[in-house]
Parts: structure tokens; sequence; C-alpha cells
């Protein structure tokens, strides 16, 4: 990966450090840039996807109507850094609760980049963004109705009774085809109460 998108990472790791009130400094910047290049060395990124034309019923809520309100079809998707990410977090926490803390948001930022490029270079435009159940009004439990059409176990992700995917940095959601909608705060359902908002920040990176 290119230092120019290593920075571009770098910016959208304080957005999920603001909840940890860990600011912006030089030190944290190197931090977050080493971090970077060991997961990078130690992730197994892995993505799968699922083409759909008819509308489940657990889709009919709000948020989801309004997603794929004009599409032509939508994707079930699944994306994971996979199990080594999880052991080198839990070894960081045992060592270094800041360090633990940076590379957890790191991780986190890299995988919504990664998931956002091989959208781009291997879904069908135009494509919305990436909705994950839980957003605004939904549920995570819908995630066991996606899991019933996508084959988690390829990825080697698995979901537990409490609808949370080990490993921990996975994602699980709704693309629609055939419109172009991007994440923008101003339409966003939670936005009122949204922390990063407060923050000055978003929760996904600006063009």
């Amino acid at each position: 990966m290119s230092s120019k998108s290593f920075s571009k990472i770098s910016k959208h790791c304080y957005s999920y450090l603001g909840y940890k009130n860990i600011n912006e400094t030089r030190d944290i910047d190197e931090i977050i840039d080493k971090c970077l290049e060991e997961i990078e060395q130690i992730s197994q990124f892995r993505y799968t996807f699922v083409e759909f034309e008819n509308r489940f019923d657990f889709l009919n809520k709000d948020e989801y109507i309004r997603l794929l309100k004009d599409c032509d079809s939508y994707y079930f998707v699944l994306t994971t850094l996979g199990k080594r990410i999880d052991d080198r977090t839990r070894y960081y926490s045992k060592i270094d609760i800041t360090k633990s803390l940076i590379f957890d948001a790191c991780a986190s930022a890299y995988l919504e980049y990664m998931a956002d490029e091989y959208e781009k270079d291997n879904l069908k435009s135009p494509h919305t963004f990436r909705f994950c159940p839980g957003y605004g009004k939904t549920e995570t439990k819908d995630i066991r109705e996606i899991f019933k059409y996508i084959k988690a176990e390829s990825l080697g992700v698995r979901l537990l009774d409490s609808n949370l995917m080990v490993p921990m940095k996975t994602m699980c959601g709704i693309i629609g085809v055939g419109k172009e909608s991007k994440k923008d705060c101003g339409k966003c359902v939670v936005s009122e109460k949204c922390d990063f908002k407060k923050r000055g920040t978003t929760c996904y990176e600006k063009n």
C-alpha cells in the first residue's frame, strides 16, 4: 500500500480514537503509522458477496427501504481482516493499553478502507454505500438473516449468540445496486445524537 493510502487511513483512525479520548499528536501519528504497517503485514483481508433482486421480509424497515429505493438489485456483503488482528490486539492489551486502543482503531479504519477499495473494483456501478445492520434504528440481529444467504464459513467468520461476529474486525452489510449514494451526515438517521459529529469528525472518509 502506498504512503498516500496510509495517510488517508490515518486521518480516519482519529474518528475511532475520538471515542477513547486520544487526540492527534505527532507521537500518536507515529504509532498509527507503525500500527498500519503491522496490520498490512498480518491481516488476512477477505470479502464475499451475493446479489439478490427479490426483497426479504426483514428489509421492510424504513432505513433499508430508503437505502434500496430505486435500486435494481442489492448485495449482502461480508468482509474481515482475520483472526491474527484479534490476537495482536489482545497481545497489546496486556503490555501497552494505549497501543492496544490505537491498534484497534487502526484496524477498524483499515478494514473500512480495504472494503471500500474492493467494492470500487468488484461490485457493479453505480452502487450505494455499505449499510450495516445496527445503523440507525435497525438491529444487529438482522445479521442473522444475512448469514442465511452468505458463506461466512468461507471467510472463517462465525456469529455468536450475542450477534457479534468473530473475528472482531468483520463487517456485514447491504449495498444497493443501480444508484449511487454516499454516506452523508445530513441524511443520517442518527445525526442529532452522533458522537463523531459532536467531535467535529465523521464515521466515514470524506472525499
